[in-house]
């Protein structure tokens, strides 16, 4: 097959998981002489990595392969497959006219040979693939680094685990490899990922233990991690995150609900007061502590006090930011069986009083940086000539222009801009 005819379009929909293993696919493509294309016209082959987590992302790709109706039939060579987790979901995409090839999360090793071989639509699945010794190469200065694939909880809404399979954590020196790649090629932060990323255990090595091992690489100057599991944060977690300079004072710790009626039904394994008090442990050893979660509402048998628990929670905490949705029923897992659906009608607008409540907190939150001095990384290009930077505890801030990508200033803020704080540089941070 020559070079001309291996061109290749990506496009990924959903978490920073599928980022990460857009990245991967990307390097085991150019190893085999493909070549990428900024659009799904120029290309041979189309891969559409995919979120089934809510019914809305299943929806959009799914109008996405019926706009390209036209695409295939002009080009009927042209080879399109759907990765990730939709095409492990649902099963109605081995009769779409547009699908060549549907490859799930834990087969894309075999997928190169399965689209130039054509020996079937379904590629086959490896229930222990780790990757671990495929390194990706950063695409800008901030990256993520998966270091665990899969879950091992099975909250009842919840349909992760039926599709990314059992928990498997990545060998020490393999994380600590690719880490060390990534920034002797220009990323600046690393973001360690896993679908419960503190569940990680390799050998005697825990969460805090690789945590600190990759904060040790000379040259990183941000690290991060996305996303924790309430029921499962070790003791040494908040300790390490307060005494490691270069692990950013950010925690992303999904809270679903402030009920505890509600979480058992979520099979959440944690209280709203184990919950509360556990941030409070954090807050007291990171008092610039940033963070965010995520909450479902309308979830089936959520009552109105129910839904006023959870924002007195949010009321009571005072995240950052919040990630915030209407419990979507996903077929296959638990909570679809269950009774007491809630309307439609009723979710949103439970979910408008959740994002009003939460809105207001985080400008608030914003507002407190005007006039104070801190630490900013620059991270990327912004809008309107500005650039964008990252606080040591993971805000967004945004920066002069003049602020060169890669280097670090005091900069102090000096207004908001909707939440997002901008600063003027006061000097370069290690001068």
């Amino acid at each position: 097959m020559g070079k001309q005819k291996n061109k290749f379009y990506i496009r990924t929909y959903g978490c920073q998981m599928n980022k990460y293993d857009s990245e991967m696919i990307k390097t085991l493509l150019l190893e085999e002489n493909f070549e990428e294309v900024p659009t799904a016209e120029e290309a041979n082959y189309i891969f559409f990595n995919t979120c089934a987590v809510r019914e809305n992302a299943e929806k959009r790709i799914l109008g996405r392969l019926n706009s390209l109706k036209g695409l295939k039939k002009e080009k009927p060579d042209i080879s399109i497959s759907v990765l990730g987790c939709v095409a492990k979901h649902n099963k109605e995409l081995i009769n779409h006219p547009v699908v060549d090839f549907i490859a799930p999360p834990d087969s894309y090793r075999s997928l190169i040979k399965a689209i130039r071989t054509k020996n079937g639509k379904i590629v086959p699945e490896n229930y222990c693939e780790q990757y671990s010794d495929i390194f990706t190469s950063p695409s800008n200065t901030s990256v993520y680094l998966s270091i665990t694939r899969g879950c091992n909880h099975f909250c009842s809404y919840c349909i992760v685990p039926y599709l990314r399979n059992r928990l498997r954590s990545r060998p020490v020196e393999d994380i600590l490899r690719e880490a060390e790649s990534l920034v002797n090629e220009g990323a600046n932060e690393i973001t360690l990922l896993g679908q419960n990323v503190n569940d990680y255990s390799y050998k005697g090595v825990n969460f805090p233990d690789i945590l600190k091992k990759v904060s040790e690489i000379k040259g990183l100057k941000l690290l991060s991690f996305l996303t924790s599991h309430p029921a499962d944060l070790p003791d040494k977690l908040f300790p390490v995150m307060a005494e490691t300079p270069v692990v950013a004072k950010y925690l992303h710790l999904p809270i679903q609900s402030g009920s505890d009626k509600i979480l058992a039904k979520m099979m959440r394994r944690y209280t709203n007061d184990y919950y509360i008090n556990l941030i409070k442990r954090a807050r007291a050893l990171m008092p610039d502590l940033t963070l965010t979660t995520d909450i479902i509402v309308g979830f089936p048998g959520e009552t109105e006090e129910d839904f006023k628990q959870t924002l007195k929670a949010v009321k009571l905490i005072r995240f950052d930011q919040a990630y915030m949705f209407a419990y979507s029923k996903r077929e296959g897992t638990l909570a679809s069986l269950f009774p007491d659906q809630i309307k439609d009608s009723e979710k949103k607008r439970r979910l408008q009083l959740l994002i009003s409540t939460q809105n207001e907190i985080t400008k608030e939150k914003a507002e407190e940086l005007v006039e104070k001095e801190i630490s900013v990384l620059t991270m990327a290009n912004g809008r309107k000539g500005q650039k964008i930077g990252k606080s040591k505890s993971g805000k967004i801030i945004a920066l002069p222009g003049v602020a060169k990508i890669g280097f670090e200033y005091i900069i102090k803020i000096y207004k908001i801009n909707g939440w997002i704080p901008v600063g003027r540089i006061k000097k370069e941070a290690d001068k």
